[in-house]
């Protein structure tokens, strides 16, 4: 709550008229009644981000099963449930803009991540499938924008390093999300030598890419070998 409250007074002094609403994105029900009051109290939303995301770090036998749902339910159930809330708007209007923040780890995997990885293929995927179906739909006016970064100073996830590239901060993946929602891109990656990285991996042999993943040294905190009993 502390959260939406310090962000809604930000824009407020940037001069917005601001009005926040605290929600669990991992219930359904919240987030459709949310959606309900800010379509009365407010009117039709015209650019949905879907950001909130949660993680655990952790061997897959050492991650709990409540940890493994939640992951789901926030990192892209939410984003079914935000999008069917506020998308027959946009498909009356034929106008707006939906947000996926996904992640790195949404094409790229990595060890003690699994479920995380997998949730955020499941949002580039939707991402992707959405873009899909707007367009079958001709609804041409509705954009889509993917935003996918490595990772960021934020304590999401605690002491991150990597040898190759850095860690990122706050502003300069804003500053990189809005210029993709402003031109209309379809992927955002942040740094953008991600797209260089994913063609590699398309191309080059196996063996190669071994070597390429220890030059990068990703690093960061997690339990290991805590066998889950549930």
């Amino acid at each position: 709550q502390h959260g939406v409250e310090e962000t809604a007074a930000e824009c407020k002094s940037l001069g917005a008229t601001v009005e926040a609403f605290v929600v669990d994105c991992s219930k359904r029900e919240e987030i459709y009644s949310a959606a309900e009051k800010v379509k009365k109290e407010i009117g039709d939303v015209t650019i949905l981000v879907n950001n909130a995301g949660v993680i655990t770090t952790a061997d897959l036998l050492s991650t709990q099963d409540h940890q493994i749902e939640r992951m789901f339910e926030v990192n892209i159930l939410a984003h079914m449930w935000t999008t069917r809330a506020f998308l027959p708007a946009m498909m009356n209007n034929n106008y707006g803009h939906i947000v996926t923040v996904a992640s790195a780890a949404g094409h790229f995997v990595i060890s003690y991540m699994v479920a995380y990885c997998s949730s955020k293929f499941a949002a580039v995927g939707f991402h992707k499938a959405l873009t899909e179906e707007l367009s079958t739909l001709g609804k041409d006016g509705i954009k889509t924008t993917c935003l996918c970064p490595v990772f960021i100073n934020t304590g999401f996830v605690k002491n991150p390093s990597t040898r190759l590239g850095k860690i990122l901060e706050i502003e300069e993946v804003v500053e990189a999300l809005m210029e993709g929602i402003v031109t209309n891109q379809k992927m955002v990656f942040v740094p953008s030598n991600q797209s260089v990285a994913l063609l590699l991996e398309r191309v080059f042999p196996e063996r190669a890419l071994n070597v390429l993943k220890k030059m990068t040294d990703v690093k960061f905190d997690a339990v290991i070998g805590q066998r889950s009993t549930q």
